[in-house]
């Protein structure tokens, strides 16, 4: 596989599988949605501190440790002030894992595209993925362990499903071959980038991470031989 398969655009499937994919991840539950959206910079600034505040107590005490009164003192607000955006602490809480899933999609949505340009080498793309999520967790590791262990933010099998399909069919666009022949590569390797990337966050190895995604890369490039 060397990337080098006629030019092809980025195109409306690709981009729908995309949109697909960050609206399942994103969605709030029901009854866990923000009161009101903040609308003013000062509003904004208050919700920031609510929800910073929030993911501090949740490394700290656990979600059940976590109540709205220690949130609105650890942010310096009134609770009135955060009964105005919030009704409880688990609408602070789908905030904080909305927030993450903000940082995160950007990152999912850019390799995507990358995935679709053919003068690019697909490992290199999907292990850049990689190396930009593990900057991105570096910065605070022990919240992204608590989000994912006390509010239960784990990679789904819908989640690794829905961003499959979308590298199923650029994949299929780009080496024109049928989504059903590439679909079974898509998903290994979709699979593969969710569990290492997520292992990397719960039970980092002690090993240099450009040794590890080194090791990833030959992988990849194994599953994509036939291509």
């Amino acid at each position: 596989m060397n990337g080098k398969a006629h030019k092809t655009p980025i195109g409306t499937q690709q981009v729908r599988h995309a949109k697909a994919a960050r609206a399942h991840i994103s969605e709030p539950r029901q009854g866990l949605r923000a009161r009101r959206d903040p609308a003013q910079e000062r509003s904004r600034q208050t919700v920031d501190a609510i929800v910073e505040a929030a993911g501090r107590l949740l490394v700290e005490h656990g979600r059940l440790g976590v109540t709205t009164n220690a949130v609105a003192e650890r942010a310096g607000v009134s609770i009135g002030s955060l009964y105005q955006y919030f009704p409880n602490k688990e609408a602070i809480f789908a905030a904080l894992q909305e927030r993450h899933r903000d940082q995160v999609m950007p990152l999912i949505q850019h390799t995507l595209a990358r995935l679709a340009d053919p003068g690019l080498d697909m490992v290199d793309v999907m292990v850049g993925l990689m190396r930009a999520m593990a900057d991105l967790h570096a910065d605070a590791p022990a919240r992204l362990r608590a989000i994912s262990e006390e509010l239960q933010e784990e990679i789904s099998g819908a989640d690794i499903q829905s961003f499959s399909e979308a590298t199923t069919t650029i994949l299929a666009t780009r080496f024109h071959r049928t989504e059903d022949s590439v679909r079974p590569m898509a998903w290994l390797a979709c699979a593969t980038l969710g569990n290492v990337g997520r292992t990397l966050v719960h039970h980092p190895p002690a090993l240099d991470v450009e040794q590890l995604l080194t090791a990833l890369a030959g992988m990849l490039r194994g599953l994509f031989a036939t291509m």
